[in-house]
């Protein structure tokens, strides 16, 4: 388990990657976001197809998140989502992947034995000249200090 001190602003990791099959995009558009682009397979308008929904997409990333990086953290809870921008739409069985950056760490003001961690996340696919952002956001969480 890493404690607030053992983390470095700076540090980077890659995490992986995730892809959403149409019928999850399906269900989770009928379920939360039921407009045609995200629940009908037949649908052209406005992506040429059907395509996930940014929370559907932002959801998977956090599992991604989760499962590579913050269960090795003492993490307390989230504090905020910021930043937060979908640059361009997610097709069925896409490869996304999933990169996060420690870009601050600060002690907590209000909280003793606690510290804010911000990790920017940044979610790309592959491109003609490149890897394309879809998806990046600053996640802030309060993380257990060693000496609490």
């Amino acid at each position: 388990m890493k404690y607030f001190e053992e983390l470095e602003a700076g540090e980077s990791h890659d995490l992986g990657t995730v892809s959403l099959a149409a019928d999850e995009i399906r269900a989770f558009g009928e379920q939360f976001d039921p407009l045609p682009m995200h629940t009908d397979p037949e649908t052209e308008e406005p992506f040429g197809g059907l395509v996930a929904s940014g929370y559907h997409t932002l959801a998977a990333v956090n599992r991604v998140v989760v499962d590579e990086f913050r269960t090795d953290v003492a993490g307390i809870a989230g504090m905020s989502i910021e930043n937060h921008r979908w640059h361009a739409p997610v097709f069925p069985d896409e490869e996304l992947t999933v990169a996060l950056e420690l870009a601050e760490k600060r002690p907590s003001a209000g909280r003793p034995g606690t510290g804010v961690v911000r990790e920017r996340i940044t979610v790309t696919r592959g491109g003609d000249d490149g890897p394309e952002p879809v998806l990046t956001y600053d996640s802030v969480g309060l993380v257990r200090r060693c000496e609490d």
